[in-house]
Order: C-alpha cells, then structure tokens, then sequence
C-alpha cells in the first residue's frame, strides 16, 4: 500500500477559473454548447477567494487526481481502486491518502489541481487552479492486498469511500467499508459497527459529476478513547 502524505498544496497564481458546462448535476440548466467559464481572483497570502462583492470563501486547494497505474487500462476520467479523478476536497495539505499498488514502482501521478470546491462539484468544475503540490510517500509493505476502495486519513478523521456509476450502490459500498474499517481497526461486530455508522459516521457525496461517482464516510476520530500517533500537528 502506497501512502500519500500531502505536506503542502500551494497556489501559484492569484486566480482560477470555473466553467459550468452542460455537464454537471443540472446538465440542462445552461443552453446546450455553453461554458459559462468565470474566472474568480484570490488572495494567496490571506487565503481567501472573492467570487464576487460580497462574497468571499477561504481556500482549500487540494489536487483532484491522486492515482497509482491501475491494474490494466481505464479511463483516466473515472475514479476506482487505484484513486483517480475522486474530486474530494479533503486531500489537501495535512491529510494522507492510501492506495493499493497495482504495478511495480506504484507509477504514482497527480494533476486537476483546484483551488476550492464543494462537495459534489455539481456543475462539473471546481476553482480549476494551478497550484504546487509537495508530497510525501511511504510503502506500508502487503498492506494493500485486502483493500477494495481507498481510504484517506486527517487529524479530525478517518475516510472510508465507495464508488459506482449508481449512487445508491456507491452510499452502499462506503458504508460496507465503514462496517469493514470498524471490525478491523476496533474490534466491533458487524452489527455494532452498523449500529456505530449510523449514529456517528457522516456520508457526503464527494462528486456526482463522472461516471463513476463518489461517497465519502467521515469516521470521526474523536469518538475513540485512543487513535494510533498522527504525522500531521496544525
């Protein structure tokens, strides 16, 4: 298994540029062929961006594809096992993703930086930024054999996901993974784990805009009397 430890994401130029297209969650809601691109400016130092008078936001940059090579040839656009085009917005500087490796060497790759987006990215784009990422990668070695989706950790949480072209199969598949992390790495049963997910786990979906769509659970760490040492101090 491949971690990713995310040090720092750091914008390069003060700007960034949102296109709702005829894509997107309400693909009908702009005429047929138009971009609707906006370009919103932002301030590095302060972090924040101005998408309009009177309406700022604070940064979250993150990298949109964060992938090893997969078993065999897929679409770059379509999120899985390996990682992939996920979207999720809260890969950014302090959390680490893990990947199971699939080719010698892992063939990491990274790109689709964003300046912000929300969950969902629902007209299809996010703050489309350029942006400097700095990465670290540790190999935890046979650890990724009994994995079926990626997970991500921060100081706050635990991220279980699942993913499928149906979003009610994907919510499906990351509470199993819930279910699964629970039995695992605290020793719950089934049926308290699913008891665990539905009063303390929050499911969000991450993008709803690709093929593959994408649901995250947020297994808070604080319900745990204990948790394993984490890298990343604020």
């Amino acid at each position: 298994m491949l971690e990713i430890r995310i040090k720092a994401v750091t914008p390069r130029v003060p700007y960034g540029v949102n296109n709702a297209g005829d894509g997107g969650a309400a693909p009908d809601m702009l005429p047929k062929g138009s971009r609707g691109s906006k370009t919103i400016k932002y301030d590095i130092k302060g972090k924040v961006a101005h998408f309009a008078p009177g309406i700022t936001f604070p940064l979250r940059p993150f990298m949109g594809i964060m992938a090893v090579a997969p078993e065999k040839e897929i679409s770059s656009r379509s999120p899985g096992l390996y990682g992939g085009n996920m979207d999720f917005n809260r890969l950014t500087t302090g959390a680490s993703l893990y990947l199971p490796v699939h080719q010698a060497g892992a063939l990491f790759y990274t790109g689709d930086s964003h300046a912000v987006q929300a969950d969902g990215e629902i007209n299809g784009t996010a703050i489309e930024a350029s942006l400097t990422p700095v990465l670290q990668f540790i190999v935890h070695k046979g650890a990724g054999r009994a994995m079926k989706w990626p997970r991500a950790e921060d100081a706050d949480n635990y991220y279980v996901m699942g993913m499928d072209t149906d979003l009610d199969v994907a919510l499906k598949e990351a509470a199993l993974e819930t279910i699964a992390f629970l039995q695992k790495e605290r020793g719950l049963s089934a049926q308290d784990a699913y008891s665990l997910a539905s009063i303390a786990v929050n499911y969000t979906i991450a993008e709803a805009v690709d093929a593959v769509q994408m649901v995250y659970g947020a297994i808070p760490k604080k319900i745990f009397g204990t948790n394993r040492e984490y890298w990343y101090r604020r």
